[in-house]
């Protein structure tokens, strides 16, 4: 029971949390209005530095950052101090001493609260490989829908030379200027298509020499990958023969 009591008590602090702060200093908004009647502009500054920092402290606390119940009450020890200053005339330790009580009693308030962690930082922006499956799953949807069985090969075929390029991203710049120049005109041609636009007579041939080309492309860095490993097979045989193993 007393568990409950306790655990609703500081979740209702914590949907209002910072909101009691400018409630304690709503006096600095009396002695302001009486202040600014009578003339007396130390008063109102006084009282208008109290009662901001309290506001600033309430925003603070709102927000919930890690660390932010230390500065919350830094600013109310700042506000408390200033108010005591100017507004009472109380000379230099008495509004130290209230400034201190302020500090440990916002504390004393907010430190068990809860802090918001720092927000996740944002996610980083899709490589080239990346953005190239996006496009090329843009493109497959739309094959799909129009029933278009050569546009959906050129997409499988040039998602083959992706996944290729995903085991050896290090390939990428051989792929560039086909990542560049033919995935972006399929991309074109595919709107064009998703729009109603009646296909050409010569667009099948292109679509495949298109699914021919990134054929092409994935047999040249298979061939690339095959002759790096006869390299590497060849280096291995000599140094094995140099160090007398064979």
């Amino acid at each position: 029971m007393w568990q409950d009591f306790l655990g609703g008590w500081i979740g209702l602090r914590a949907r209002w949390r910072g909101y009691g702060l400018p409630v304690f200093a709503s006096p600095f908004l009396l002695s302001a209005l009486i202040a600014a009647i009578g003339g007396d502009e130390d008063i109102v500054l006084g009282s208008a530095l109290g009662f901001g920092a309290s506001l600033l402290a309430a925003w603070l606390l709102r927000r919930g950052r890690r660390g932010d119940t230390d500065r919350a009450a830094w600013a109310m020890a700042a506000g408390t101090a200033l108010g005591g200053y100017f507004a009472a005339d109380l000379g230099m330790v008495f509004p130290a001493l209230l400034a201190g009580g302020a500090f440990f009693g916002t504390r004393l308030m907010y430190a068990a609260l809860p802090e918001a962690a720092p927000p996740p930082p944002p996610p980083a922006p899709p490589g080239p490989i990346e953005e190239s499956r996006i496009r090329l799953a843009r493109i497959e949807t739309v094959a799909a829908r129009l029933a278009d069985p050569r546009l959906r090969n050129v997409a499988q075929a040039m998602g083959g030379v992706l996944d290729d390029l995903t085991v050896r991203p290090d390939r990428l710049p051989m792929a560039r200027r086909f990542l560049t120049v033919q995935l972006d005109g399929l991309e074109r041609i595919t709107a064009r298509l998703e729009a109603g636009a009646a296909p050409p007579v010569n667009l099948p041939p292109l679509l495949d020499e298109l699914q021919r080309t990134a054929g092409d492309l994935r047999a040249k860095l298979q061939r690339e990958e095959s002759e790096a490993l006869e390299i590497q097979v060849k280096v291995l045989s000599d140094r094995l023969r140099e160090e007398g193993y064979r």
